[in-house]
Formats: C-alpha cells, sequence, structure tokens
C-alpha cells in the first residue's frame, strides 16, 4: 500500500508540473536549465542573470544536497525546481535548455553521443525533439595553453561537432524565442555584427559564440593564437585589431 501512495502522489504531482507549464503565457519562452557535471558559483551566477521574461525550469539531481536547492531558490526565486526523477515527462516542445557549467568530459560524451548520464541522457532528448540547446561559454573548461597541438585540435572537434548538431555555445542566451526563428530574409538584411573582444589572449575556443560574417575588434596587445586564426578563416569571422 505504501508503495502505491507513493506512485500516487509521483503521479499527482507530474499532473500538477504539466498543467502549471500548460497554462503558461505562450508569450514566455521555456527554458531548463541542467547541471551536466558540477553545482558552483557560475551555476549561481547563470541563475542570477535569467527574469521573469521567461518561463525557467532548473533541474536537479535527486542525490544533491538539500543546500542546493536553497542557493537555487535564493538565486533564482521565480523558477520551478523539478527533480530528475520526475523530469522525464517534461515537455521539450519549443524549449531551450542551458547547461550553465559543462565539463571537457560531458563535451566528448555528447560529441559521441553518449547518454550515460542524466544530463546526457537529457541532451539526446532535445534531440529527438528538436529543441534548442546552449552551453554557457564562461563554464566550459579553457585551455591552459601548454596542451599538445593534437590534444587541442581533438578537443575543439568534439565542439565543432556540437555546433553541427545545432547547438549554441556563448556567453548570452540566444535571442529567438524556441520556435519562432527569424526569418531568413530578414536575417540576410541586417549588417554584419561588430564586436569587441578585451580578452588578453584570443583562443579558438572565443570565436563560439560568433557567426560567420562577424567582425570580431580585439586590442593591438591581444594575442591572437594560431589556432584561433585557422578558426576565424574557416567559419568566415573577420579578426581586425584597434
Amino acid at each position: 500500500m505504501a508503495y502505491d501512495k507513493e506512485k500516487a502522489l509521483e503521479a499527482l504531482i507530474l499532473r500538477v508540473i504539466r498543467q502549471v507549464l500548460a497554462e503558461q503565457s505562450q508569450a514566455k519562452r521555456r527554458i531548463y536549465v541542467v547541471f551536466a557535471d558540477t553545482f558552483d558559483c557560475r551555476c549561481v551566477q547563470f541563475l542570477q542573470s535569467l527574469t521573469t521574461a521567461d518561463d525557467v525550469t532548473v533541474i536537479m539531481d535527486d542525490t544533491q544536497e538539500e543546500r542546493i536547492r536553497r542557493d537555487i531558490e535564493l538565486a533564482c526565486p521565480f523558477a520551478a525546481v523539478v527533480m530528475t526523477s520526475q523530469a522525464r515527462s517534461l515537455p521539450l516542445g519549443g524549449s531551450l535548455t542551458v547547461y550553465p557549467v559543462a565539463s571537457r568530459d560531458f563535451i566528448v560524451k555528447a560529441a559521441l553521443g553518449m547518454a550515460d548520464t542524466f544530463a546526457a541522457e537529457w541532451l539526446a532528448r532535445c534531440f529527438a525533439a528538436g529543441s534548442a540547446v546552449h552551453l554557457q561559454l564562461s563554464g566550459l573548461t579553457r585551455f591552459t595553453g601548454r596542451e599538445p597541438a593534437a590534444y587541442v585540435q581533438q578537443i575543439l572537434g568534439y565542439y565543432r561537432k556540437l555546433l553541427e548538431y545545432g547547438i549554441t555555445i556563448g556567453h548570452h542566451l540566444p535571442q529567438e524565442k524556441a520556435g519562432n526563428p527569424v526569418p531568413a530574409a530578414v536575417t540576410e538584411k541586417k549588417a554584419p555584427p561588430v564586436v569587441t573582444c578585451q580578452d588578453k589572449v584570443l583562443t579558438a575556443a572565443d570565436l563560439y559564440p560568433y557567426d560567420k560574417g562577424t567582425v570580431l575588434l580585439v586590442g593591438a596587445h591581444t594575442v591572437v593564437t594560431s589556432f584561433a586564426r585557422e578558426a576565424a578563416l574557416s567559419r568566415g569571422i573577420e579578426i581586425r585589431r584597434t
């Protein structure tokens, strides 16, 4: 009997979640926040950057401590918090999933299509549903500059594979609401974006947020790595010194 009551309670919770999501305004974008590896200050900073303009659902691992839930609720009080054991029934159509922090291990697994964790399984579900996925650039592991060139190229290859899958990588969330892409005719009329980069060192990984045709303005003393120049050339990004 206790088991039946637990199942009934879980079914009730899922029905309530579905009802709440269904009643949310269609003008708002549904955002799911998934923690791929760990919960740290970068996750908190991302949650604090969100606003009520979006319908936010944070998916929290069942094994995480209660203090993490408190940190989530403090950083983003308007977000719904759903445990991973209940999240598999959440609707993905027209949504945007964000990974605030993603380790290199997760990147490799994602590129290879391995779904041995909840975060990787959720990514596969996003692909199957055709929903958008975004990786925060600040949450990716940066190169130290001392790695072997072959290793760097291998890791960059995994990032390129994710971009081919349609995943966006950048400091900011995609501007278009999920399911409402900007018409191609409108996009073509826009002037190439000009972006100023203040980094002292520009690497290939720093170019991921920028689209083809972007003009990237760097300082006179900015060090542009050879991999960054190759990546910019292959992706149609122009690097100019100010």
